[in-house]
């Protein structure tokens, strides 16, 4: 026995964007809860309930986007241990539509804490028990494809402000974006991204949001380096860090501008679709260009 079902539902409507399909944020969302499902399956039965002293929380995820999900779209996620060490493991997610395709991978790595001091601590025994039922190696379709194999090292406030990084979105955290660590969601974080990225006009000369096509994310490696609570503010400053034919790789950060501290950075493989076809485009060759122009050649996620 390696994977097995932690999650059934659809794609609702209010959960899908403009550009008609489920938004980047609520995959996560859907992950979430098929991670706390697997984790009670494992003998954490009060892992995510409020008091509980010993929690889990997401501290790094890969996803991929192969076959979007639209509004209506039956959906299911089947999901195995790829990693298991003392304190930490990892999950890999596949989330699939009802003829068997694949709609999204999500690959996370997880922390085991003690929530008065949030410093984590080995799990106990019955967990890893547990854990041997469900063991697998990632799949192929799970595997990063555009994603550099890099750390994730973060910055501050003013390293991404001498990098030139574009500030495209701002805000402070609300209480209902914090999850049961009493931290910030990282579906919350990805979609507080999602819901900036057309003020982001350097990475996308086609004017995206003016016509049928549009940008779209493919891919995406998403890392904590801090864990935000409500209350706190944030800034996401952003930069190119390179460019093919096809896509873009773009970096943000999202820091405390009050502090300077950084709370997470993402990297992130976006590209064109044409919304009446469905289907990805090419950039032109004066777009390209433009967009190596911008190219922040120190920049890292």
């Amino acid at each position: 026995m390696t994977f097995t079902e932690t999650w059934r539902g659809e794609a609702i409507n209010w959960e899908c964007d403009e550009l008609g399909h489920l938004n980047m944020r609520h995959y996560i969302t859907k992950a979430q809860q098929a991670r706390q499902m697997f984790i009670m399956q494992l003998g954490l039965s009060h892992a995510f309930k409020k008091g509980t002293p010993g929690a889990v929380r997401v501290r790094e995820f890969h996803i991929k986007y192969i076959r979007e999900a639209m509004p209506g779209a039956p959906l299911h996620i089947e999901s195995a241990i790829t990693s298991l060490g003392e304190k930490d493991l990892a999950l890999i997610h596949i989330m699939y539509h009802q003829d068997g395709s694949i709609a999204a991978t999500i690959h996370e790595a997880l922390e085991h804490f003690y929530m008065p001091t949030h410093r984590s601590f080995a799990w106990p025994e019955r967990l890893r028990e547990q854990a041997t039922l469900y063991m697998s190696e990632l799949p192929e379709a799970a595997r990063p494809r555009g994603i550099p194999d890099i750390e994730m090292q973060g910055a501050n406030y003013e390293t991404v402000k001498n990098w030139g990084c574009s500030e495209i979105g701002r805000g402070v955290f609300q209480r209902s974006e914090v999850g049961s660590s009493d931290t910030v969601c990282a579906q919350h974080m990805l979609g507080h991204i999602s819901e900036s990225i057309r003020h982001f006009d350097t990475a996308f000369p086609e004017k995206i949001g003016t016509g049928p096509i549009t940008g779209v994310l493919l891919e995406l490696k998403f890392r904590f380096h801090t864990f935000p609570e409500a209350g706190d503010p944030f800034v996401i400053a952003s930069g190119i860090m390179g460019v093919t034919d096809k896509v873009r790789r773009l970096v943000h950060h999202i820091v405390n501008p009050i502090t300077g501290m950084p709370y997470a950075s993402a990297i992130a493989i976006n590209g064109l679709i044409d919304l009446e076809k469905r289907r990805l485009v090419v950039p032109s060759k004066i777009n390209n260009e433009k967009l190596t122009n911008e190219i922040i050649t120190n920049l890292h996620p």
